[in-house]
């Protein structure tokens, strides 16, 4: 195949899998956490042991939403840090509220960020993370070797489209899930998306009816968001994307979507 082609299909497969390891961390399609685990083990996009991202994405459901010390998917600063901040780090901030650059720069960043701390809390074995690199270390052989044995591509092919590109496609998901407002009940958001895209997501992109029902299955999910009224509850915060992530686009891929604040509850 012609190398777009080639990086089109591990993008496109690559943020799918990672939309599947999702629907493993929340018990699906086995109700055997181990089964699931062994499903996810293999991890194709590399840069997180899936027990790992586990235990963070759990964490982030059991948390307050958007709190940049207790959430570990928030984007917020807290007030007393964004005072003592330099003009530099601000500006990192604001960018950070742009699709342009969470899905360029920070895509990458994040990513070789977290790669090595978390490699980093394996050695000292902090919050168990030695026992997900046991289990995603062989993952990591497995997928390097099927890339350079059986695959005919280079592993910086691979790295390109399979790693980074995937991340950052997947990263467009949750670019918008998520935005600080004082009453902690209605800190989600909900896109509209069509059915390319939602397939894509596995339906996460109505992430307010996923934080409802977590343990809904994927296909449940727009079910879930009719019988809760997921999206009267999204337009009263002004956080319903009608357009699906095409208006993500035209709205916010160089103008920031939300301040950079942490809002504290009231």
């Amino acid at each position: 195949m012609p190398w777009w082609a080639t990086f089109a299909l591990l993008t496109w497969f690559g943020a799918w899998h990672l939309s599947l390891q999702h629907e493993l961390v929340h018990g699906h399609p086995f109700r055997n956490s181990k089964l699931n685990a062994a499903l996810a083990s293999l991890s194709l996009t590399m840069w997180v042991p899936f027990l790992s991202f586990k235990r963070d994405h759990i964490s982030h459901h059991n948390t307050t939403l958007t709190h940049p010390e207790l959430d570990t998917e928030s984007y917020y600063s807290m007030p007393e840090r964004w005072q003592h901040s330099g003009r530099f780090l601000r500006s990192i901030y604001w960018a950070n509220r742009t699709i342009a650059f969470r899905l360029t720069i920070w895509s990458v960043f994040s990513t070789v960020q977290y790669f090595f701390a978390d490699a980093w809390r394996a050695i000292r074995n902090v919050d168990n993370a030695r026992s997900a690199w046991v289990l995603h270390i062989p993952g990591l052989i497995a997928v390097t070797y099927i890339v350079n044995n059986l695959a005919g591509m280079s592993m910086i092919e691979y790295l390109i489209g399979g790693v980074f590109a995937s991340h950052s496609l997947n990263m467009m998901r949750s670019f918008a899930e998520h935005k600080t407002l004082g009453d902690e009940s209605t800190r989600t958001a909900m896109i509209d998306a069509g059915r390319v895209m939602s397939l894509l997501m596995l339906n996460n992109n109505l992430h307010i009816a996923h934080h409802d029902e977590p343990s809904a299955p994927w296909y449940k999910v727009p079910e879930v968001a009719e019988r809760l009224n997921a999206f009267e509850r999204a337009q009263k915060i002004d956080a319903l994307y009608k357009g699906g992530y095409g208006e993500l686009l035209r709205r916010f891929t160089f103008k920031p979507y939300d301040q950079p604040v942490y809002s504290k509850s009231v």
